[in-house]
Parts: C-alpha cells; structure tokens; sequence
C-alpha cells in the first residue's frame, strides 16, 4: 500500500512540530507538547496538553509543514491516538490559502485507550471564520497537517502516534 509518513513509530523529530496556542490572536488558551515513548509498545508519540479557552480565541493545536510535491495519489489520513473522551480535529491547511483561519478539518473523538483512526479526505470540510463550506480537499496542495482541539472550552489530553497519508 502506497503511503506518505507524516509521523514515524520510533525517531520522531519533535522541532519539525510547532505547538500553537490561539494567544497569537489574543486568546487565554494554554498549553504544551512533549515527545514520549510507549512503555508496553515499541513506538513513539507526541503527547499534547492544555486548556482551551473561547474568551478570545478557542484553540490549541500541534502542526507540521509537509514537504511533499504532490500528494494526489493518496486519499486518506490513517494514525494511531488515545486522550481524554474528547472531539478533536486533523487539521490540513493547503498552499494558496493565505489567511490562517481558513483549513479543513476532519473530526475525530479519542477514549483513553489507543485506537487507529482513518479519516477519508471526502470527509474534511473547509472552514473559514467558523463557517464550514463542502468543498473538496485538493491532496496535491496539502501543506500542513495538525492536530487541534477548538471549539469550546475543555481540557486538551492528547497523544498521537505513526501518522501517515495513504490510498
């Protein structure tokens, strides 16, 4: 099967991830990321945590530019996650899109076991300033893919590990 390794098993590179936090906009939300390694399992995973706040803002998220050519022949995101009970989104931004509100999301919601997770591109939909829009994900323009807890105000408790596009 043809896939495109977004985040390894074992050697992830935490510096090719940024944590964001919505007080680039003057939210109060908080939180961090850390690089952890399973201890029953042979992999590793970036755990998240934090507070999402909506009084000014309303996100948290950890992300990664992808450096890719053209990732068209691929048509699902697949990773592994466990966390808190909560919805969370896989969040892909797409070269040409210029203002940092617009992306599409594809929702998901974690237990506090480990559980693989396929989110088709079919299924993301377009934001922009809260409004979702149908429109298709182009996969040859991908240039970033996160992970973000928005929305409401919650506890961010996140773990994600070998993610990857795939056919």
């Amino acid at each position: 099967m043809l896939s495109f390794e977004i985040l390894p098993k074992k050697n992830i590179d935490i510096d090719a991830w940024r944590f964001v936090k919505d007080q680039v906009m003057g939210g109060k939300s908080d939180g961090s990321m850390a690089l952890k390694e399973s201890t029953n399992e042979n992999f590793d995973f970036i755990s998240a945590q934090g507070n999402v706040s909506t009084d000014g803002g309303g996100f948290l998220m950890f992300r990664k530019e992808i450096d890719a050519n053209n990732l068209s022949d691929f048509s699902r995101v697949k990773f592994k996650a466990r966390g808190n009970n909560e919805k969370y989104f896989i969040h892909i931004k797409t070269k040409g899109s210029i203002f940092p509100w617009v992306r599409y999301l594809g929702e998901f919601e974690v237990t506090n076991e480990w559980q693989d997770f396929e989110i088709e591109f079919t299924e993301f939909i377009r934001y922009s300033n809260k409004s979702p829009k149908k429109r298709n994900l182009n996969p040859s323009k991908i240039k970033l893919i996160g992970v973000e807890a928005s929305g409401r105000d919650f506890d961010m408790d996140i773990d994600i590990a070998s993610m990857s596009f795939s056919k």
